[in-house]
């Protein structure tokens, strides 16, 4: 990824969005939630939530979707919404097996036992819980599955990004989608045509939580970087001691 990259982590004021930028709706709270989460929310968010509905949830929990456990500490526990898609290819497909299937030609009634197997298939893979945990503490993040560990890595690997695709007529439609080296992405906002409503909602996630967040442009400077890898860290803190050392150089010269 090309970085060109302009933001920093704001803690006492709020995420700048650029100008021009619309918040939705009313102003989102800032009080914090501490109670648990629904583990079933992203399948309302991935299937039915458009912006307006996000920033509703965001006023009632301002760390939405996650929770927090302490100070710094974010929780998310979560199932997979193939679970429900699996379940519900899995009942059709078994009725239409058991009750059309008899009066289909052969080839045609193998369709409804693939969908069967399919169906079954996808519900026992989504059947373990997910368990997401943002610990700034620590300074990583950590991905398990029914307890066990999948990935635990630095903060720089877990981010909020905005997606964009486009139909056949050329419209252009923006996901917001939650994403992480060995997580699974989570789609927060479906197909939305308000840019701005986005970005902005993008942006307040990504600050609430203290993660990074992604333009859907590959180099943009509607990036907000607050974590770095640590070689890009350590390059930087080298070009300035760099920069350092010239300036005293020259300060020296003009002495002399």
């Amino acid at each position: 990824m090309h970085l060109c990259f302009c933001g920093s982590h704001n803690p006492g004021g709020s995420p700048s969005s650029g100008a021009g930028t619309t918040v939705p709706g009313d102003q989102i709270s800032e009080q914090p939630t501490i109670t648990g989460g629904n583990r079933f929310q992203l399948w309302v968010l991935g299937c039915l939530c458009n912006e307006r509905r996000l920033a509703k949830c965001l006023k009632e929990n301002s760390f939405y979707p996650f929770t927090r456990q302490q100070p710094n500490v974010f929780v998310l526990e979560y199932y997979l919404n193939s679970l429900w898609k699996g379940a519900l290819l899995f009942v059709v497909c078994t009725f239409l097996a058991c009750f059309v299937g008899k009066v289909l030609d052969q080839e045609l009634w193998c369709l409804p036992t693939y969908g069967v197997v399919v169906g079954l298939w996808l519900m026992l893979s989504s059947m373990a819980r997910r368990r997401l945990v943002l610990n700034h503490m620590r300074g990583t993040y950590h991905f398990s599955i029914q307890d066990r560990t999948i990935y635990q890595g630095p903060m720089h690997l877990i981010y909020v990004r905005l997606a964009l695709s486009s139909d056949a007529y050329g419209r252009c439609f923006f996901q917001l989608v939650l994403c992480g080296h060995k997580l699974e992405p989570l789609v927060l906002v479906q197909l939305s045509e308000h840019y701005e409503q986005m970005e902005f909602l993008g942006r307040h996630i990504a600050w609430k939580l203290n993660i990074n967040y992604f333009d859907y442009l590959t180099t943009s400077y509607r990036h907000v970087v607050r974590h770095w890898p640590p070689e890009v860290t350590c390059s930087l803190g080298t070009q300035l001691q760099g920069h350092s050392y010239k300036a005293n150089a020259s300060v020296s010269e003009l002495d002399t």
